[in-house]
């Protein structure tokens, strides 16, 4: 099955149990809109697929490539270095894998790094 951002938006409203005049209601975004992001797929506005994951309790990442991230919830702790939010979305993104496949080469890099591991 070809799973797009359209079909996705319907199936999600479907699932919910509301129509498109609920949708408009409790997004703002006109009905005739709603219409067309289900038949088309086309939206253009960021306030606007923000609102649709708010109302189906998605994530972006879900609504437009069918995939959900974690999202960097949690501990409390503020990560103010770019790099490092952006190692922690990448991981947060890959499958068992290649997160097995990373923890292994940081692993190696870990050791080479620690003088007292013995190599």
């Amino acid at each position: 099955m070809n799973d797009t951002m359209a079909a996705r938006l319907k199936r999600l409203r479907e699932e919910a149990g509301i129509g498109q005049a609920e949708v408009s209601a409790a997004t703002g975004i006109e009905r005739t809109l709603v219409s067309k992001m289900e038949n088309k797929g086309n939206v253009t506005d960021w306030y606007k697929m923000c609102a649709l994951a708010d109302l189906y309790g998605v994530s972006l990442d879900y609504l437009r490539h069918g995939q959900s991230v974690p999202s960097l919830e949690g501990s409390g702790e503020v990560i103010k270095d770019a790099d490092e939010r952006s190692l922690i979305r990448m991981w947060r993104a890959m499958n068992d894998a290649e997160r097995a496949a990373l923890r292994a080469v940081a692993e190696r890099l870990a050791d080479r790094a620690d003088p007292t591991s013995a190599a």
